[in-house]
């Protein structure tokens, strides 16, 4: 088969795959559910997809489209909005107290699917408020491993412009974060390499030149575009969050609130004593939750790693091509040092 007729075949195989969507009953209500599987897996481990506040599966489509051709089985969903019954332990109440009872609610769901799935184990890929829902899923999941001597089922996660590591915040401050996100990201444009050091200053620094790294423009997937905005006048996105909010505003109302008051330091920590690892991506230009006070906050060691990119909140469904390869290769990176 030539390349261009293999790349048709992939392509199809995707498209029938995400159509089919699998509906499980959990913790949270009737979960919608897409597993989609590569022609050929890296290996048996998938990689599920937790998505932002109020984002469904058309938004991502081409960001988990990205992943598959990664040769990662990948799982996603989309959050219900009605329904559902939490049952915990009472152990299971304290461990995770702290966190808004709406969170702790989707990680079940997460649970829930992952188990009717008969996942054993699996990495994380998580986008802004998915973080926190898929850290306590993580969490509660390890605890139960521990119990019957098991691994924590949660290896490895990549968390993507996470709420609660930006010290004290607001709800407020939150929803004008959100809306800063249509304002310009200067670091997505060209950016050229750094001036010729002078004579002091090599002399001062020992050196005989400036090493020149260029950057050259982050142009938007057009694909991905695609997706996000489609043909019509009223831009998919829009169209999805209306959805998503209007099935359920208190509970819309109810996550974000969670957002602006979680704090994920304490969470992380707890993971990484069950030897979970954590990579944060952090985009520059992100008015929601920014780096500068995340970069802060976090201390050295923290986690085991944290990476600094061009652009803004939304760039991993944007630029898949760059930033969920780029957290692919962070998972892979967590996986490795592991052996």
């Amino acid at each position: 088969m030539s390349e261009a007729g293999l790349e048709k075949t992939q392509k199809n195989s995707f498209e029938k795959q995400f159509a089919k969507r699998e509906m499980f009953e959990t913790a949270g209500g009737t979960a919608e559910v897409v597993d989609i599987r590569p022609d050929k897996m890296k290996d048996d481990v998938p990689v599920f997809f937790a998505p932002a506040w109020a984002c469904t599966l058309p938004i991502y489509k081409i960001a988990l489209k990205t992943e598959v051709e990664q040769g990662r089985r990948t799982i996603s969903l989309n959050h219900p909005r009605t329904g559902g019954e939490v049952i915990l332990r009472d152990d299971e109440k304290e461990l995770v107290a702290d966190y808004p009872p709406i969170e702790v609610q989707k990680a079940l769901t997460i649970i829930d699917i992952l188990q009717k799935k008969e996942i054993e184990t699996t990495d994380v890929i998580a986008h802004s408020e998915g973080s926190i829902n898929s850290a306590i899923a993580a969490l509660l999941l390890a605890r139960r491993a521990k119990e019957v001597g098991k691994e924590a089922p949660i290896q490895n996660m990549v968390f993507f412009g996470p709420p609660g590591l930006i010290g004290e915040d607001t709800f407020p401050r939150l929803l004008k974060g959100f809306a800063g996100q249509n304002d310009a990201k200067p670091t997505l444009a060209e950016m050229p390499s750094a001036p010729e050091a002078s004579d002091d200053e090599k002399i001062r620094t020992d050196t005989v030149g400036g090493v020149p790294i260029n950057y050259p423009e982050i142009r938007p997937n057009a694909e991905a575009q695609e997706s996000i905005v489609g043909p019509g006048k009223i831009p998919v996105v829009i169209k999805e969050l209306g959805k998503f909010t209007i099935a359920n505003p208190l509970r819309s109302f109810q996550e974000g609130w969670g957002m602006s008051q979680v704090h994920m330091e304490g969470l992380i920590s707890k993971l990484r004593e069950y030897g979970i690892g954590i990579v944060i991506m952090s985009a520059v230009d992100d008015p929601v939750f920014p780096t500068e006070r995340m970069a802060t906050l976090l201390k050295k060691g923290s986690v085991d790693g944290f990476l600094s990119v061009r652009g803004g909140h939304g760039q991993i469904g944007d630029n898949p091509e760059r930033y969920m390869v780029a957290a692919n290769q962070m998972l892979e990176n967590l996986r490795n040092r592991k052996k």
